[in-house]
């Protein structure tokens, strides 16, 4: 092999490439990471993944970021991109799960960006319960809060001649995984990402009410982040896409009513995850 260098990758590399290239995701955290951090705060990245976020607050004037990862390939990879950029005194690498990790020092803010849709898969929400115990007081969380909402949408199932009755996905840059439309979207979750969330457990009844005559198939959850700057971001194509959760075909006229059952554990995955869609004759309750 003579002088060939042993090179080390990310494990998720898809997830870790597709984040980093992912500009309106990325450029929507850094204007966040600019408009938060202050010169000479300490800093922690949860799960900094290509630690590109842990370089934006570094570059804000940081003093000192721990950049918590718990994947050996990539802390390989992050102690060279940390060298080769010129933040191997200024970024620290800390081994471990970032729900059980002990921090060396309490942190100014805190970067997190472990969310999946409706916070029902990733591990946002023990992430931050456990990193809030190492924060000064008025310390600034930079992912400040998550809504979700759900509405009801036709989603076309069918692919290469074959109908799929799966959990689909909506991407931004896909354009037949687009839905149509049928009821308005109801909010029915808002996490606070500055407080410890102790209630974990989602059992939610959600009224939905027909805006136009067709067919229904699918259940869209989405979500909407809003950062400590209060700016926006609802979803990219490697963050918070909605998702479809897929229902028989149901035909539906202008004013029809439905009533969505839906129950989950907060992170706990989709093995946890129940959903009930009834139709109700009761236009009062709406």
């Amino acid at each position: 092999m003579g002088n060939e260098k042993k090179k080390a990758y990310w494990s998720m590399t898809e997830g870790v490439f597709n984040c980093l290239i992912d500009k309106k995701r990325t450029l929507a955290f850094k204007k966040a990471i600019y408009n938060t951090i202050k010169k000479g705060d300490v800093v922690v990245d949860m799960g900094t993944g290509s630690g590109i976020l842990a370089m934006f607050a570094a570059d804000a004037g940081a003093k000192k970021v721990y950049a918590v990862e718990i994947d050996e390939n990539n802390i390989r990879t992050l102690k060279e991109n940390f060298k080769i950029n010129g933040f191997a005194d200024k970024i620290a690498i800390i081994k471990g799960d970032i729900c059980k990790v002990k921090l060396p020092e309490k942190v100014d803010v805190i970067i997190g960006e472990m969310i999946a849709t409706g916070l029902i898969e990733e591990l946002q929400v023990p992430a931050m319960n456990n990193i809030l115990k190492f924060s000064k007081k008025g310390a600034r969380v930079l992912l400040k809060k998550y809504e979700i909402f759900a509405d009801l949408v036709y989603n076309s199932n069918s692919f290469y001649g074959r109908r799929f009755n799966i959990f689909r996905y909506e991407y931004s840059d896909v354009k037949c995984t687009k839905s149509k439309v049928f009821t308005k979207k109801e909010k029915y979750l808002d996490v606070d990402f500055s407080k410890i969330n102790k209630k974990i457990n989602v059992n939610k009844k959600i009224r939905l009410k027909i805006i136009k005559r067709g067919v229904i198939n699918g259940i869209r959850i989405s979500g909407r982040s809003t950062f400590f700057d209060n700016s926006i971001l609802h979803d990219s194509y490697s963050y918070s896409f909605p998702i479809l959760l897929p229902i028989d075909n149901i035909k539906i006229s202008k004013d029809d009513c439905f009533v969505l059952y839906i129950s989950y554990k907060l992170c706990n995955g989709l093995k946890n995850l129940n959903y009930k869609l009834v139709k109700t004759n009761e236009e009062r309750i709406f």
